[in-house]
């Protein structure tokens, strides 16, 4: 009877630990099970939060020749209305606080073969090339290889009342520096500064008279310093530096992507303007050059945004915040614009001071009224002045 009992407690016992043992390992189990599916919330969470992360830079980073319109419906009738009612041709590109709203084209690249203007239609930028020039100019500033207080003279002593003219001056279009004529025939570098020096007139020093002869010079005294050509300082200092691909000199070659320029005529299309390799090629550092409108706003935002040469230089290089023409544009307080016209092209950007938000208008049909340099200014107003 004992042993029968002892036999059964024994049984109860065995029974018991072993269903203890169970319940241990299946709370054991139950726990590393809660954990691994903590951790892989919290994995997901990261990977989430790691995904809006990438998105989020993609798309403020992303300032690349994508189409994209992200513009609500009352601000896309109002560009829309805008450009159609000035007969606008070429292609716009809105970036507000680092967000691309709007990039795309409208009208015709060659109007002959019916191909549209798009983000990856490449146009001559003509005059906003003045700018670059300017940083160019700066970096050496920052390398201390220049100064811009030092006279023209110590440069090009054979210049009339050089010494009395400063590269500052020259900055500002403030030396009285004028070309009298342009040579109609292809030349080098050395030789096209030659014929400037050969052409030149002074009147006026100090007083702002636009002379493009001027950042001509100051291409020349960058050959001069850096013993490089002018082509080689844009490369190497900007297009390879910022990664730019279709930003580059005349002529041309991005093949299926260059606009024709067109002449203006209000029911469509004129003549294509014919454009001989001697015009852009005597643009030295004032407008030889050809863009996208993404490539030429990132290039603009470098400069801005001390990626090109310190930021600290840019009030040295911009010095007036009144509308006056410094440093290659046309300074604000709180924005630039730069402009520029070249053998039926026409280039327009106006972009903040810290260049998270501008406008840009690439245009293949050049109409003096109204110059898209005020479509620009209606954009920033509607779109960025008034969403800041």
């Amino acid at each position: 009877m004992k042993r029968g009992l002892l036999l059964v407690g024994l049984i109860l016992l065995i029974i018991g630990g072993t269903i203890y043992h169970e319940r241990q390992k299946y709370a054991v189990q139950t726990q590393q099970t809660q954990q691994k599916m903590k951790q892989l919330q919290q994995q997901l969470q990261a990977t989430k939060l790691e995904l809006a992360i990438q998105k989020a830079k993609s798309h403020e980073a992303g300032i690349d020749d994508r189409t994209i319109n992200h513009l609500s419906a009352k601000e896309q009738q109002f560009v829309q209305q805008l450009l159609h009612d000035n007969s606008f041709s070429g292609t716009i590109l809105i970036v507000r606080r680092n967000h691309v709203l709007f990039q795309g084209g409208r009208g015709y690249a060659n109007f002959a073969i019916k191909q549209l203007n798009s983000p990856q239609t490449t146009y001559q930028i003509a005059s906003i090339q003045k700018s670059l020039t300017a940083a160019l100019l700066m970096k050496q500033v920052q390398a201390g290889n220049i100064d811009l207080a030092t006279p023209l003279s110590r440069y090009y002593p054979q210049i009339k009342e050089a010494d009395q003219i400063t590269l500052k001056m020259m900055v500002d279009m403030r030396s009285g520096l004028t070309e009298l004529s342009a040579p109609e025939k292809e030349l080098s570098d050395q030789a096209r500064i030659q014929y400037a020096l050969d052409h030149l007139a002074v009147k006026d020093i100090g007083q702002h008279n636009y002379s493009p002869v001027n950042y001509l010079l100051l291409a020349g005294i960058l050959e001069q310093v850096t013993h490089k050509s002018y082509r080689e300082l844009v490369g190497n200092q900007l297009i390879i530096p910022f990664k730019l691909t279709s930003f580059n000199f005349m002529p041309n070659e991005t093949t299926g992507q260059q606009a024709t320029a067109y002449g203006y005529q209000q029911d469509g299309y004129g003549t294509p303007v014919s454009e001989p390799s001697y015009v852009y090629m005597r643009e030295l550092g004032t407008g030889n050059m050809y863009a996208t409108t993404s490539s030429l706003f990132r290039t603009e935002q470098a400069i801005v945004q001390g990626k090109v040469f310190k930021k600290s230089l840019l009030k040295t290089l911009r010095s007036s915040t009144t509308g006056e023409y410094t440093g290659g544009v046309y300074n604000y307080k709180d924005y630039f614009t730069s402009h520029g016209v070249e053998s039926g092209f026409e280039s327009s950007l106006q972009m903040s001071q810290n260049g998270r938000s501008g406008i840009v208008l690439l245009s293949n049909q050049y109409k003096a009224n109204p110059s898209i340099g005020l479509l620009t200014n209606q954009l920033y107003k509607q779109l960025i002045t008034l969403n800041r």
